[in-house]
């Protein structure tokens, strides 16, 4: 149970990890996250991206251009089995691009579905899912 419990934990830190990197234009540190089999998906779209260089550069560019973010996770649920583990949660991110006709912000929310393996690292995605419930402002922040 202890060791379960620690790599619950040690998951939700990648997560975080995860967040942080975006926020903090930390890219260096967002591709240390993935597996080097790791595939990016953003839910809807039909987009799917495999490898952590990828990844890193499709996330990049579409958050290069915008002023500011915050993404927040909660509602964290981790099954871990052996060496594999699903996780998922709930995010908010608010998205801040400054002089936009129609407003500066954009707010996003949903659900990242991950899958993860151990590894000697620690826990990296094998797999991330990004799920839109719901936004609110400006799409014009993420697309101009």
């Amino acid at each position: 149970m202890l060791q379960e419990l620690t790599d619950r934990a040690a998951i939700t830190a990648v997560v975080t990890a995860y967040a942080t990197a975006l926020d903090t234009r930390d890219w260096a540190a967002l591709g240390t996250l993935f597996t080097d089999d790791a595939c990016w998906e953003y839910g809807g779209s039909g987009e799917r991206i495999c490898g952590p260089a990828a990844i890193v550069a499709r996330i990049s560019s579409g958050l290069e251009r915008i002023d500011a973010t915050q993404h927040l996770n909660g509602n964290h649920v981790a099954a871990v089995h052996g060496d594999e583990a699903e996780h998922t949660c709930y995010y908010q991110a608010q998205h801040i691009r400054h002089g936009l006709p129609g407003g500066d912000r954009f707010l996003g929310a949903g659900r990242y579905d991950d899958r993860l393996r151990r590894t000697p690292d620690g826990w990296r995605f094998t797999y991330r899912r990004i799920t839109t419930v719901w936004s609110e402002g400006n799409p014009a922040v993420m697309t101009s």
